[in-house]
């Protein structure tokens, strides 16, 4: 997200599409398309007829920025922006797509973000969980245990922090004893943790 409104002043148009494996799942192609065409032209699109390959074809003509965040199938950056036989953007464009399987970029160049030092972490899910304040002795202690679990990741150390800011210590225990107790913990589950956030921890618990 950062990266996307440090540069999105250079481009004529811009979207950014979050959630967009949750986005297909729960309201299907059409809708998706729709949304992204409406980011993208800065207006409700509420029908392609002239074709949706047709209105991609407009693409080609501007320069633009596009982030898909969270995609989980080729297809579904293909419906977005049309095939890579098909895709027409303009000069200077940029795609960028986050994603938790490495083979849904295909031909994209990949890069892989490094995690946060501990320092740095801590720093980061402080700012979110107590703003100015500073932490008492239980709370720093608490913090580490959480930073822990982030695994240097900025968004996880910046909802976990908003999540607890203003909970008691009980409230900070009892969640990350629910996070401890996913079996294999890594990257890929704190992106799903993320996603339902601490108060559906319950539910994801039963779905490993």
């Amino acid at each position: 997200m950062a990266v996307y409104y440090t540069i999105s002043h250079q481009f004529d148009h811009r979207c950014f599409l979050e959630n967009v494996r949750e986005g297909f799942s729960s309201y299907g192609q059409v809708q998706m398309q729709l949304q992204f065409l409406s980011g993208i032209f800065k207006g409700i699109v509420n029908s392609f007829d002239g074709g949706y390959l047709t209105m991609l074809e407009r693409l080609g003509r501007i320069k633009i920025l596009v982030v898909l965040d969270d995609v989980s199938r080729s297809l579904e950056i293909d419906a977005l922006l049309g095939s890579p036989k098909e895709r027409s953007l303009g000069c200077g464009s940029k795609v960028i797509v986050t994603t938790r399987d490495e083979q849904v970029l295909g031909g994209f160049r990949k890069y892989k973000p490094k995690p946060l030092s501990d320092p740095d972490a801590l720093e980061l899910f402080n700012q979110n969980a107590f703003r100015k304040m500073p932490p008492s002795e239980e709370y720093v202690h608490l913090s580490r245990r959480a930073i822990k679990y982030a695994h240097g990741l900025p968004l996880a150390l910046k909802t976990w922090g908003a999540h607890l800011r203003n909970r008691g210590p009980s409230v900070w225990k009892d969640e990350l004893e629910k996070i401890k107790k996913i079996p294999d913990l890594d990257i890929h589950h704190v992106h799903h943790v993320l996603r339902r956030s601490f108060d559906g921890l319950d539910e994801y618990q039963k779905d490993v």
